[in-house]
């Protein structure tokens, strides 16, 4: 590969990350790009990585999407699009975006440092522009993003990718000394003002994933250092975090308080013996329900009677039209706000099955990927950690339709997809002088 070849494919690495920086969709483009380079490679190489049976479940299923599209498109007499539909066919391109990964894969410790020191200065520069409505609790859009529910989702995840970079040079002594005080430097800023911009978007979905999230990070943690220096170090941020949260704590009752108390108020309602429905309908009609609560209970009301019409496969690209004959047609939106609905009202309980079967291998392969030495621990958490907390997003925001949920989705099996071939060390001709083990910093 040549220099500049090198250089420009580690540019559209780090465009296909750019949604948790910047939203846009570079990283389509980016992505498109490494696929084109790697299928070059891939076709010239003499013996070439077999695919394996997740490679072609990851092919069926984006042809699936594809040709399901298309007939339904050519099929009615409106020409049903749907609404982001085909990015659900994306898998089609996790394999060849392994193959990407692979012929980057002695880059990726300067990407991801290049990452951090981007993310750390845009951090630095809209959160001291934001200061102000910050500490008088005003929401403000973190980053460069379409509104501040995105911009809290991707300082989260790039929290816990800061904490687990951080961590991996911490525990592996024998790793690049540049990078590693170059990350100590970095990592803590990076978290540190992640925090501040979570806690400034006043997103209550991401406040909860966080809430979820923390904990087990900081147990996490625990395995990284020793346990006395370990529990000392996380007693104090915790203290330092109940200590920031009590002095906002009038800020986040009002943020979140009337939400909590509706929320409490539906969930005695169904175990008092009321229907779910009928529950969902009183708690959509009270006049004490917070307008953002409300407005999700009917988008999810009408997701699950859309759903329930077609719960094996789904409508497809027709869900528009049965989604505006739903009972709550006065909402004004399409985004559904809850990341599994989308999948059902497209694909029913099928498609769930077969994407679940797809995370499920593609996680399988991560972790035994650490388990052979091929990957670092601190890899394998950051994947682990990021797939939980983006699902638990899930939950309150349809963020697998967002550009940064198409971005991680891409990235991350990319990398999940080079972990599985290089189980079976098929992928290493790609990267001939690469180890076995990945450098530090992948």
């Amino acid at each position: 590969m040549s220099p500049f070849l090198k250089v420009f494919g580690s540019l559209c690495w780090l465009l296909a990350a750019s949604p948790l920086l910047v939203e846009s969709d570079t990283y389509r483009y980016a992505s498109a790009l490494l696929a084109f380079i790697a299928l070059f490679y891939y076709l010239k190489e003499p013996a070439r990585p077999r695919t394996n049976w997740l490679g072609w479940l990851c092919i069926g299923w984006g042809s699936y999407v594809l040709l399901r599209f298309a007939f339904i498109y050519f099929t009615t007499s409106q020409h049903d699009l749907g609404g982001s539909d085909w990015l659900y066919a994306f898998p089609l391109f996790f394999p060849i975006l392994g193959v990407a990964f692979a012929l980057y894969e002695s880059e990726m410790e300067k990407i991801i440092a290049v990452f951090f020191a981007t993310a750390l200065m845009m951090l630095a520069v809209t959160i001291s522009l934001d200061a102000g409505e910050i500490a008088s609790g005003v929401a403000v859009r973190p980053l460069i993003m379409h509104n501040q529910i995105h911009g809290a989702v991707a300082c989260g995840l790039i929290a816990i990718a800061a904490t687990f970079w951080l961590l991996h040079y911490i525990k592996q002594q024998d790793s690049s000394r540049q990078f590693a005080r170059f990350a100590y430097v970095v990592a803590p800023l990076v978290l540190l003002l992640c925090l501040i911009a979570i806690y400034g978007a006043k997103s209550k979905g991401v406040w909860l994933a966080m809430v979820i999230t923390l904990p087990i990070l900081g147990l996490i943690t625990l395995r990284y250092i020793k346990l006395r220096a370990g529990a000392l170090a996380i007693g104090c941020a915790g203290i330092l975090l109940v200590a920031g949260i009590y002095l906002v704590r009038d800020n986040l009752a009002q943020t979140a308080g009337p939400t909590l108390q509706a929320a409490v108020s539906m969930v005695h309602g169904v175990f008092g013996g009321n229907q779910v429905g009928h529950t969902v309908a009183q708690t959509i009609g009270s006049g004490a329900t917070p307008v953002a609560m409300d407005e999700r209970l009917q988008l999810w009301s009408n997701g699950w009677e859309v759903f329930s019409s077609a719960p094996i496969f789904g409508w497809g690209n027709e869900w528009l039209d049965r989604w505006h004959e739903a009972r709550y047609t006065g909402v004004p939106y399409t985004l559904l706000h809850n990341g599994y609905l989308e999948i059902l009202v497209r694909f029913g309980l099928f498609g769930a099955f077969v994407m679940a079967i797809i995370l499920a291998s593609l996680i399988f392969s991560v972790c035994k990927a650490y388990r052979q030495g091929v990957i670092p621990r601190a890899a394998m958490h950051t994947y682990l950690v990021c797939i939980f907390f983006f699902a638990l997003t899930l939950l309150s925001n349809s963020n697998n339709r967002l550009a940064l949920g198409e971005s991680l989705s891409l990235v991350s099996s990319a990398f999940a997809c080079w972990c599985n071939m290089r189980l079976t060390r098929a992928g290493t001709r790609l990267n001939a002088h690469a180890p076995l083990t990945v450098n530090a910093g992948s």
